[in-house]
């Protein structure tokens, strides 16, 4: 009885392990055939970002999809950070970034939450996801390259990962830019009416008028500033050797030299209001000049570093 007993076991042991590995088997023949996935590290996504230009700045994220078994795949795209969290929300630069699926491809977004997004691939098939990393907000960059790095996550539509996370490398690059207006009140970088003319009306020793100088830039930048005749206003009949009335002007406080090209640093908030500098004009003495309409030319560059 012994002896059947232990053979009846052995067989009854041995049954079991053979179900197990047809089993096993079944198992992982049908996970191969449901997604083999293969994908393409996609190229570094560069924007080329000028604050104060008009519509939005994008750059192109593509990514190869190719899906090498028999039944389609159904993917989940996951924006992800270096230790796998997702993200609410991305930024280069201190520059808001939202990806966007462009029309061509068949990537959508999924729901409302940021950098989620779903791809249908049929068997057999290759499929680009495309997207727009596009700036959302009128921040002003630093000039200068900026990146950062970001990963995508590519898991079936139960959350199990199909692939390594993507690594995704973003650069924003902002180049120097620079903006100069004059307005007739303080305030932020175009607020305020733009001045063209300064006119003192009836000339009067000593009178005085204010303008104002907005300087908006992403770098440290250079403002010259230039006088036609040197710090005169010439009668406009006379030319050359007609009568002159003097006058001054004061940038901020700061004498402004007129008798040459004048140069002056300035390094504004990187806003896109800027900074509003008090631009202050004098006339000297008008006794003695004869009469009529007396002007000069004052010409303000600005030069970004």
């Amino acid at each position: 009885m012994s002896e059947k007993f232990t053979h009846g076991r052995s067989r009854f042991s041995g049954g079991l392990f053979c179900a197990a590995a047809m089993l096993f088997a079944t198992f992982s023949a049908g996970q191969s055939r449901a997604c083999e996935l293969v994908a393409e590290d996609p190229a570094a996504v560069q924007i080329d970002y000028n604050p104060f230009a008009i519509g939005q700045a994008s750059g192109p994220l593509d990514i190869l999809f190719v899906n090498q078994s028999d039944t389609a795949c159904d993917l989940r795209l996951r924006l992800v950070d270096d230790g796998g969290a997702p993200l609410t929300g991305a930024s280069v630069g201190g520059v808001n970034i939202l990806f966007v699926p462009r029309e061509s491809s068949g990537l959508l977004h999924r729901g409302a939450q940021y950098g989620l997004f779903e791809l249908a691939i049929e068997p057999d098939d290759r499929v680009r996801a495309e997207l727009d990393a596009t700036v959302m907000n009128n921040m002003v960059a630093e000039a200068g390259e900026h990146a950062t790095d970001l990963f995508l996550a590519v898991t079936d539509i139960d959350g199990q990962p199909l692939l390594p996370r993507i690594p995704i490398r973003m650069i924003l690059r902002s180049t120097p830019r620079a903006q100069i207006n004059i307005a007739g009140s303080a305030g932020a970088f175009g607020s305020g009416s733009t001045v063209d003319v300064i006119d003192f009306g009836e000339a009067a020793t000593g009178a005085t008028h204010r303008a104002f100088l907005q300087v908006r830039a992403n770098t440290e930048a250079t403002l010259t500033v230039r006088s036609e005749h040197h710090g005169v206003m010439r009668h406009m009949e006379g030319g050359e050797t007609g009568s002159t009335v003097p006058y001054e002007v004061e940038l901020d406080g700061i004498p402004v030299d007129l008798a040459e090209a004048w140069i002056h640093r300035v390094d504004p908030p990187r806003t896109l209001d800027g900074i509003s500098l008090p631009l202050d004009f004098t006339l000297g003495a008008v006794a003695g000049q004869m009469s009529g309409k007396y002007e000069d030319l004052i010409t303000i560059d600005v030069t970004p570093r």
